[in-house]
């Protein structure tokens, strides 16, 4: 199980060498979320110089996105907004991606294993995928849900998991006051956009993992806003209004009255310094 991370900014963690092994060049990753169970990872990387690696089988599901720069996968070049998705045991293509560019890079129930010029897992399932989400037109959400339409572009979806990639696009002055769980995890990366939130403000860079049934909301978009979101499995939206929270006790020895000495709830989510202090609306 990873820990609930809400929010980080990127720019607030430091750098580590990338663990992209059998590759040659440079490259730097920012762990945004990890689970050290099962290796799974959701990674910001870095290319000080141009970096490639040769054909093989990744031991995770492994997906890449480019945030900006230029990604080529088996000779068919990507710029920002180029995905690449590999099922784990499917060999994949050679990669080589350019000095000065930034990827989003996942691994999800696997590390980071590479087997060079292997072959294809006997219980392997599913193709590389390979897209360019500029060529894709935004469709609108179903309208159940949402208070105000969101759009979306579909990267990925597991047929038999529901797990799922896909960009979302909220227009300036979305909004819903409502708190919502769900039955799945939900992770996102904010690629551009401004937006008001109850556990912080939101804006490029800013990194969520949310575990399943963890309550959120209270959103307005204070520009128009795109985020690349993840789920590990069917997104149900399940809401709560006039919220409530049994908290309390008898203050023996501190002022129950003065907002500094209350104690907290100790289920608190990994925050970075940029975001600030976090009242606890929405728990």
């Amino acid at each position: 199980m990873r820990a609930h991370v809400e929010l980080i900014h990127e720019d607030d963690y430091i750098w580590h060498v990338g663990e992209l092994p059998y590759g040659e060049g440079k490259v730097r990753e920012r762990r945004l979320s990890v689970d050290e169970e099962d290796g799974s990872s959701s990674l910001s990387l870095d290319f000080p110089a141009d970096w490639g690696r040769g054909g093989g089988v990744p031991h995770a599901n492994t997906e890449f996105y480019v945030v900006s720069g230029s990604l080529s996968y088996g000779g068919t070049e990507l710029g920002a907004g180029g995905y690449v998705q590999v099922p784990k045991g499917v060999p994949m293509d050679w990669i080589k991606v350019r000095e000065g560019s930034r990827v989003l890079h996942w691994r999800e129930y696997g590390d980071c294993g590479f087997d060079p010029d292997a072959r294809r897992w006997a219980d392997a399932v599913g193709e590389v995928t390979v897209l360019d989400s500029n060529r894709m037109e935004w469709t609108e959400a179903p309208s159940v849900g949402p208070l105000t339409p969101l759009y979306i572009k579909l990267l990925h979806r597991d047929p038999k998991t529901g797990f799922y990639t896909r960009l979302i696009r909220a227009k300036k002055g979305w909004t819903d006051h409502r708190l919502a769980h769900h039955p799945c995890y939900e992770e996102f990366y904010t690629l551009g956009g401004k937006m008001a939130y109850n556990f912080g403000d939101i804006d490029d860079g800013t990194y969520c993992f949310r575990p399943a049934g963890v309550k959120h909301g209270h959103f307005i978009a204070e520009t128009d806003i795109d985020w690349i979101i993840r789920s590990d499995g069917e997104l149900i939206n399940w809401y709560t209004t006039e919220e409530w929270v049994k908290w309390g006790g008898h203050a023996e020895n501190y002022d129950d009255h003065n907002h500094d000495h209350l104690p907290v709830i100790s289920t608190l989510p990994v925050r970075s310094r940029s975001r600030g202090a976090w009242t606890g609306d929405g728990m």
